[in-house]
């Protein structure tokens, strides 16, 4: 159970959670034994170094002072939230983790893996879980699961629990970034799903945000917590609206204008690339 730290203390509240910290390395080693089979031209130093920002972003987020006013503040709960998802987890997508971290595994393993994926049972799964509305579908599940009072609560009662819910989240956002990021005419996901699939995204993330924003308050938890503070619950819960409204709102629609603008340009290149029609005389 986590403790509540007082407000004048917050700054100096730095957590030291092992399996955090063990996950993360964890992660960053397997990611840099792959370069090292390899080199680093397999992904390049770029995308090297922005996984590297996204394991650091993650830590930041869980370990630093943040982490300890999530047990006093919805607003600091739900800016934890935005940080992993929006920050983290596209510039863990960039890395390409799953190319190098299958470049670490033994030949043996990567050559069964590779057969596998190749078994009609295992493409169709893989196949549907790239899917632009499975992704919406899973991503959208997670995030209004998670904040249904029970699930929200007991987060914030347990360590354990808040580990899986960051992990879900983490992963559920990974797989919108790496839908939306891995588009064009020669990949699996195409501009017009992918804009869609931005769209769902953003419109539901917007539904929940404005539930929180205008709605009664919805966490009991954090009207005893937020009182120890000084703060007013009902007002630090519109915040956390807001922070998850405003802000991924203007992130969705700046991709949103990303995939549009390229989908013309291929929409140009295809025309221009069309044979002109033959002149009867």
């Amino acid at each position: 159970m986590f403790a509540l730290v007082s407000r004048g203390e917050i700054w100096s509240a730095w957590t030291a959670e092992p399996f955090t910290i063990g996950a993360a390395f964890g992660a960053a080693f397997v990611y840099g034994w792959g370069l090292y089979a390899t080199g680093v031209r397999a992904v390049g130093r770029g995308r090297a170094a922005a996984f590297v920002g996204g394991i650091a972003v993650a830590l930041l987020a869980m370990l630093s002072p943040l982490q300890a006013a999530v047990q006093a503040t919805f607003s600091s709960h739900m800016s934890q939230h935005m940080v992993l998802m929006f920050v983290a987890a596209p510039l863990l997508v960039a890395g390409r983790p799953g190319l190098v971290m299958g470049l670490a595994l033994p030949r043996r393993v990567r050559r069964w893996s590779m057969e596998a994926a190749r078994s009609r049972p295992v493409a169709v799964a893989l196949r549907l879980a790239r899917h632009p509305l499975a992704i919406l579908v899973v991503y959208t599940t997670v995030v209004w699961a998670w904040h249904l009072p029970g699930p929200y609560q007991a987060a914030i009662r347990s360590g354990a629990v808040h580990g899986v819910e960051h992990a879900s989240f983490l992963a559920v956002a990974m797989a919108f970034w790496a839908g939306v990021t891995r588009t064009g005419p020669r990949r699996r996901i195409r501009y017009v799903p992918s804009m869609l699939l931005v769209l769902g995204t953003m419109l539901q993330s917007t539904w929940l945000a404005a539930i929180l924003t205008f709605g009664g308050r919805a966490y009991p938890l954090y009207a005893q917590r937020a009182a120890a503070w000084r703060i007013d619950a009902l007002a630090d819960q519109q915040l956390a609206g807001a922070i998850m409204w405003i802000p991924p709102s203007i992130l969705y629609l700046t991709v949103f204008s990303v995939l549009f603008v390229r989908w013309l340009r291929e929409l140009g290149t295809r025309h221009a690339q069309r044979p002109a029609p033959a002149v009867q005389t």
